[in-house]
């Protein structure tokens, strides 16, 4: 199993796997907008992805088993020096190493396809799992931002991590 590219065919497993975590994601992270949710939002979103992946400033990853996605990864503003990595898992999926496996291969690909030579990442208050499995994959807290976001009527705070190619 391996990340796959975003590209236009994943439209409705796209959909279904948003759809299907919406508040699982939303108790974690900051929503999406409404009108997202729908086979129009989802393929502007796929468009806007694609565009970011072509001028090589994002990459776009599905990680997909029997034909269902269980998991994103992406790396944002790439860089010559840096990129942002990010990840969601399938809640049906939690716990069975998928986080590892996408911020495995997203280290990876960002040094060998975009030789990056420094990842960063935040995760907020709400989600240890998450925060876990960067430090288990050699990130280091680099700082914490408190009062970062409302989410839920809630203020969290965020923790900065870094990650450095040896």
């Amino acid at each position: 199993m391996q990340l796959e590219l975003l590209s236009k065919h994943h439209l409705q497993p796209l959909f279904d796997f948003e759809l299907e975590n919406r508040a699982w994601f939303e108790s974690l992270i900051e929503p999406r907008e409404n009108n997202f949710y729908s086979e129009q939002g989802v393929t502007q979103h796929i468009d806007e992805e694609l565009n970011k992946v072509i001028s090589s400033t994002a990459f776009c990853g599905l990680l997909i088993k029997d034909n269902e996605i269980i998991a994103r990864a992406n790396l944002r503003d790439i860089s010559a020096n840096k990129a942002s990595v990010g990840y969601r898992v399938s809640k049906r999926f939690l716990s069975q190493g998928y986080a590892s496996l996408c911020l495995a291969s997203l280290i990876e690909i960002a040094k060998k396809e975009f030789g990056v030579q420094y990842l960063e990442a935040k995760v907020l208050a709400n989600n240890p799992a998450s925060k876990h499995v960067l430090l288990k994959q050699g990130f280091e807290i680099i700082g914490n931002v408190p009062n970062f976001i409302t989410l839920n009527n809630k203020s969290l705070a965020c923790t900065e991590l870094g990650f450095k190619y040896r």
